[in-house]
């Protein structure tokens, strides 16, 4: 019992026939019924789940949590490279300008909710989407000489209502 500190133990009450307690008390000594019993649970505890099984579930969890974060961060940074150097610095406005066209590179199109849930985390503000967007076309316009999205109201690629990339040489190298 000394390997654990008192703050780690839990108080568990258990019903067991006299007999049964009877012969723990013989099996481990007047006062050891505790130790005994703690031991007993630990060894077949480690009969179902071995150590090595719980470890390693623990590390392919932070595998798991680390492979997240990576796609996450990496998501649309290596889209955002992509882009030219005058759709970076010049259509675009700010880094959401990038991360929209990042966005659209990677998943070809989007719904302005979608876009709105992904880029600001809150969907309500798809106006403020469709505003970069505009905008965004407007400037491409101006600078390219062409627009670089498109809104499709009909479904496409399971999207209705959604903005697709319509000049995808303008966008990269």
């Amino acid at each position: 019992m000394s390997e654990y500190d008192e703050t780690e133990l839990v108080n568990v009450r258990i019903r067991i026939p006299r007999d049964v307690l009877e012969r723990i008390d013989l099996a481990a000594g007047p006062n050891g019924r505790q130790r005994f019993i703690l031991e007993a649970l630990l060894w077949r505890l480690d009969k179902e789940i071995p150590p090595v099984v719980l470890d390693l579930l623990d590390d392919v969890d932070e595998l798991k949590l680390r492979v997240k974060h990576l796609e996450e961060a990496r998501g649309t940074s290596i889209y955002r490279q992509d882009l030219t150097d005058k759709v970076r610095k010049e259509v675009c406005r700010d880094d959401l300008d990038r991360q929209i066209l990042a966005y659209f590179l990677q998943h070809k199109g989007a719904t302005t909710p979608e876009l709105a849930d992904e880029l600001l985390d809150d969907e309500t503000k798809r106006r403020t989407i469709h505003d970069r967007i505009s905008k965004l076309n407007e400037n491409a316009e101006e600078i390219l000489g062409t627009e670089v999205l498109e809104f499709e109201r009909g479904e496409r690629a399971g999207k209705r209502g959604a903005w697709w990339i319509s000049n995808i040489s303008a966008l990269v190298d």
